[in-house]
């Protein structure tokens, strides 16, 4: 959420300017659990202690909430208006506990009429893109390119150069 915040900033940020971003396996929480947080709350190294933990160390301790707009962007007229977003792509992985309310966000993001595609990779985990042993996989690799697609649209559309 803070991207909007810096949205909202406008003459502050000159002469950068936002033209989209990628959310790759986002770490939003809520206090209402979804499918993929019940089924995989446990699973690999992401449990849900440890993320909680995380939050924990995150959000002020006297307004601590899963559903804190940091925590939740979720949760109606509590952080900035989703519709002050830039496009964006969101990448999910199938066996990632955070993967639902990742394409939650997007869809609320679509409804405001923000260009939010989702990337889902199968048989994929958390960081699978990102992390070291798993760079060589045909899920990481076809991430890599698939963003880089995305990216190249909106840098041409704004009239600059891309080339990877």
């Amino acid at each position: 959420m803070w991207l909007a915040k810096l949205s909202r900033a406008g003459k502050l940020l000159d002469p950068i300017k936002v033209v989209a971003q990628v959310l790759m396996y986002p770490f939003f929480i809520g206090n209402v659990p979804t499918h993929s947080e019940i089924k995989l709350a446990n699973s690999y190294f992401y449990d849900k202690a440890t993320c909680l933990l995380a939050w924990k160390l995150f959000l002020p301790k006297e307004e601590f909430s899963l559903d804190h707009p940091a925590a939740n962007p979720l949760i109606p007229d509590r952080g900035p208006p989703l519709k002050l977003m830039p496009p964006t792509l969101t990448v999910v992985a199938e066996h990632d506990w955070m993967r639902d309310r990742a394409i939650a966000y997007s869809e609320a993001l679509r409804k405001v009429n923000v260009d939010a595609p989702v990337l889902e990779y199968k048989d994929a985990v958390h960081e699978f893109a990102t992390l070291d042993m798993l760079l060589k996989t045909p899920q990481a690799e076809a991430c890599a390119e698939d963003i880089a697609i995305w990216a190249k649209k909106y840098i041409s559309l704004r009239g600059h150069e891309f080339s990877y």
